[in-house]
């Protein structure tokens, strides 16, 4: 997230914390794609979900986070994606 905006994602987060458990049962060791209150599906990688984020919702807001985990994953989707390099 940027700047100040921790609301914009408050929907997908609340969604995410109340079904955490069941999440971690039904997609172990998978990347969740999270757009309001739905799953919009679940990838091998953390930057295979961002793709596919970036490809649906543009630069709209999206959540990406990992079945079962308690903190999100820090990532950027520019980096994920190839459109910045890492120094």
């Amino acid at each position: 997230m940027y700047g100040n905006d921790d609301h914009l994602l408050a929907e997908e987060t609340s969604f995410y914390e109340e079904n955490r458990n069941e999440f971690l049962m039904k997609y172990p060791n998978r990347h969740l794609l999270i757009k309001g209150k739905k799953i919009i599906g679940s990838y091998e990688t953390y930057s295979r979900a961002v793709e596919e984020g970036v490809k649906r919702f543009g630069k709209g807001p999206f959540l990406v986070r990992l079945a079962g985990a308690d903190e999100p994953q820090a990532g950027s989707p520019a980096l994920a994606l190839g459109l910045l390099c890492q120094s």
